[in-house]
Protein backbone atom coordinates (compact mmCIF):
# COMPACT_ATOMS: atom_id res chain seq x y z
CA UNK A 1 0.00 0.00 0.00
CA UNK A 2 1.42 3.32 -0.85
CA UNK A 3 0.91 6.52 1.40
CA UNK A 4 0.88 9.73 0.36
CA UNK A 5 2.79 12.43 2.41
CA UNK A 6 1.16 15.55 2.77
CA UNK A 7 2.44 18.53 1.62
CA UNK A 8 4.22 20.56 5.07
CA UNK A 9 3.21 23.46 6.64
CA UNK A 10 6.45 25.85 6.22
CA UNK A 11 6.12 27.45 9.67
CA UNK A 12 6.00 31.19 9.75
CA UNK A 13 8.95 31.19 11.10
CA UNK A 14 10.89 29.65 8.40
CA UNK A 15 14.19 30.95 8.80
CA UNK A 16 15.06 29.88 12.55
CA UNK A 17 13.64 26.64 12.03
CA UNK A 18 16.04 26.26 8.70
CA UNK A 19 18.87 27.20 10.06
CA UNK A 20 18.47 24.74 13.01
CA UNK A 21 18.00 21.83 9.90
CA UNK A 22 21.49 23.34 8.44
CA UNK A 23 23.00 23.51 11.38
CA UNK A 24 23.01 19.96 11.93
CA UNK A 25 22.81 18.57 8.49
CA UNK A 26 26.21 19.74 7.98
CA UNK A 27 27.54 18.54 12.07
CA UNK A 28 29.58 15.63 11.54
CA UNK A 29 30.36 16.32 7.62
CA UNK A 30 34.12 16.30 6.74
CA UNK A 31 33.56 16.05 3.03
CA UNK A 32 30.18 18.14 3.16
CA UNK A 33 30.96 20.23 5.92
CA UNK A 34 29.88 23.22 4.43
CA UNK A 35 27.28 22.36 1.37
CA UNK A 36 25.24 19.53 2.96
CA UNK A 37 22.14 20.38 3.11
CA UNK A 38 20.29 16.94 3.65
CA UNK A 39 19.77 15.55 6.91
CA UNK A 40 21.09 11.84 8.25
CA UNK A 41 18.84 9.82 10.53
CA UNK A 42 21.83 10.08 13.27
CA UNK A 43 21.51 13.77 13.42
CA UNK A 44 17.70 13.89 13.23
CA UNK A 45 18.01 12.03 16.39
CA UNK A 46 20.77 14.14 17.87
CA UNK A 47 18.26 16.88 17.21
CA UNK A 48 15.52 15.56 19.50
CA UNK A 49 18.08 14.20 21.78
CA UNK A 50 19.75 18.00 22.03
CA UNK A 51 16.53 19.82 22.72
CA UNK A 52 15.67 16.89 25.35
CA UNK A 53 12.10 15.73 22.94
CA UNK A 54 12.58 12.18 23.75
CA UNK A 55 9.81 10.70 26.23
CA UNK A 56 8.03 7.57 26.10
CA UNK A 57 6.12 8.47 22.96
CA UNK A 58 9.11 10.16 21.08
CA UNK A 59 11.78 7.12 21.48
CA UNK A 60 14.48 6.34 18.75
CA UNK A 61 12.52 3.50 17.41
CA UNK A 62 9.85 6.20 16.88
CA UNK A 63 12.04 8.54 15.38
CA UNK A 64 13.66 6.28 12.87
CA UNK A 65 10.38 5.32 11.76
CA UNK A 66 9.39 9.11 11.34
CA UNK A 67 12.84 9.67 9.52
CA UNK A 68 12.10 6.68 7.35
CA UNK A 69 8.87 7.52 6.79
CA UNK A 70 9.44 10.95 5.58
CA UNK A 71 12.32 9.82 3.55
CA UNK A 72 10.83 7.26 1.78
CA UNK A 73 7.94 9.18 0.14
CA UNK A 74 8.18 11.89 -2.19
CA UNK A 75 6.12 14.94 -0.54
CA UNK A 76 2.70 15.09 -2.27
CA UNK A 77 3.60 12.15 -4.31
CA UNK A 78 2.43 8.33 -4.23
CA UNK A 79 6.39 7.03 -5.31
CA UNK A 80 7.76 5.39 -2.26
CA UNK A 81 10.10 3.28 -4.21
CA UNK A 82 13.02 5.71 -3.85
CA UNK A 83 13.89 5.82 -0.54
CA UNK A 84 16.78 7.46 0.70
CA UNK A 85 19.22 8.24 3.70
CA UNK A 86 19.10 12.09 4.17
CA UNK A 87 15.64 14.33 3.62
CA UNK A 88 15.54 17.70 2.74
CA UNK A 89 14.03 20.34 4.48
CA UNK A 90 10.29 19.29 3.49
CA UNK A 91 10.53 15.85 4.32
CA UNK A 92 12.22 17.43 7.63
CA UNK A 93 9.29 19.30 8.27
CA UNK A 94 6.65 16.22 7.23
CA UNK A 95 8.63 13.76 9.93
CA UNK A 96 8.45 17.21 12.43
CA UNK A 97 4.90 16.88 11.88
CA UNK A 98 4.58 13.54 12.41
CA UNK A 99 6.70 13.72 16.00
CA UNK A 100 3.58 16.40 16.92
CA UNK A 101 0.87 14.19 16.24
CA UNK A 102 2.66 11.74 18.32
CA UNK A 103 3.22 13.69 21.29
CA UNK A 104 0.11 15.69 20.75
CA UNK A 105 0.88 19.01 20.55
CA UNK A 106 0.71 21.45 17.83
CA UNK A 107 3.74 21.76 15.52
CA UNK A 108 4.52 25.57 15.57
CA UNK A 109 5.10 24.36 19.42
CA UNK A 110 7.41 21.45 18.73
CA UNK A 111 9.31 23.53 16.29
CA UNK A 112 9.52 26.57 18.97
CA UNK A 113 11.03 23.58 21.08
CA UNK A 114 13.51 22.88 18.67
CA UNK A 115 14.05 26.44 17.91
CA UNK A 116 15.02 27.38 21.83
CA UNK A 117 16.80 23.95 22.37
CA UNK A 118 18.57 23.62 19.18
CA UNK A 119 19.75 27.54 19.80
CA UNK A 120 23.67 27.17 20.26
CA UNK A 121 23.85 24.53 17.59
CA UNK A 122 24.89 20.73 18.24
CA UNK A 123 26.52 19.82 21.11
CA UNK A 124 29.94 17.86 21.55
CA UNK A 125 29.74 15.47 24.62
CA UNK A 126 33.24 13.68 25.35
CA UNK A 127 34.55 12.14 28.35
CA UNK A 128 38.08 13.87 30.14
CA UNK A 129 40.46 12.13 32.75
CA UNK A 130 39.64 12.41 36.42
CA UNK A 131 41.79 14.64 38.20
CA UNK A 132 42.43 17.32 36.06
CA UNK A 133 43.01 15.85 32.34
CA UNK A 134 46.28 13.87 33.29
CA UNK A 135 46.54 9.72 33.19
CA UNK A 136 47.66 8.83 36.53
CA UNK A 137 50.28 6.04 34.80
CA UNK A 138 50.96 7.88 31.65
CA UNK A 139 51.92 11.24 32.66
CA UNK A 140 53.09 10.36 36.56
CA UNK A 141 56.46 8.85 35.84
CA UNK A 142 57.31 8.32 39.32
CA UNK A 143 54.11 5.13 38.72
CA UNK A 144 56.33 3.61 36.09
CA UNK A 145 57.48 0.12 36.48
CA UNK A 146 60.22 -2.54 35.29
CA UNK A 147 61.74 -1.80 32.07
CA UNK A 148 59.84 1.51 31.30
CA UNK A 149 61.06 3.20 34.30
CA UNK A 150 64.63 2.60 33.31
CA UNK A 151 64.35 3.94 29.89
CA UNK A 152 62.26 1.57 27.98
CA UNK A 153 64.07 -1.37 25.62
CA UNK A 154 67.51 -0.82 23.94
CA UNK A 155 68.24 -4.17 22.37
CA UNK A 156 66.50 -7.35 22.03
CA UNK A 157 67.34 -10.23 24.09
CA UNK A 158 67.41 -13.24 22.01
CA UNK A 159 64.43 -14.88 22.25
CA UNK A 160 63.18 -17.44 19.03
CA UNK A 161 63.47 -14.02 16.68
CA UNK A 162 66.48 -12.86 18.08
CA UNK A 163 68.91 -14.05 14.82
CA UNK A 164 66.49 -11.42 13.12
CA UNK A 165 67.51 -8.63 15.41
CA UNK A 166 71.30 -9.40 14.03
CA UNK A 167 70.33 -8.76 10.34
CA UNK A 168 68.76 -5.71 11.20
CA UNK A 169 71.95 -3.97 12.55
Amino acid sequence: MTQVLPDPVIPADNGAVQSVFLRYCRFGETALAETAVDLTSRNFVKLFKDCELMDKKITLTFLDLSFTKAARASVGSLDTSWGGKRINYQQFIVALEHCAEARGVAVDALMAKIVKGAAGGPTLNGTTAAGGGAAKFYDDKTQWTAVAKNGGPTKVDGGPNAHIASFNK
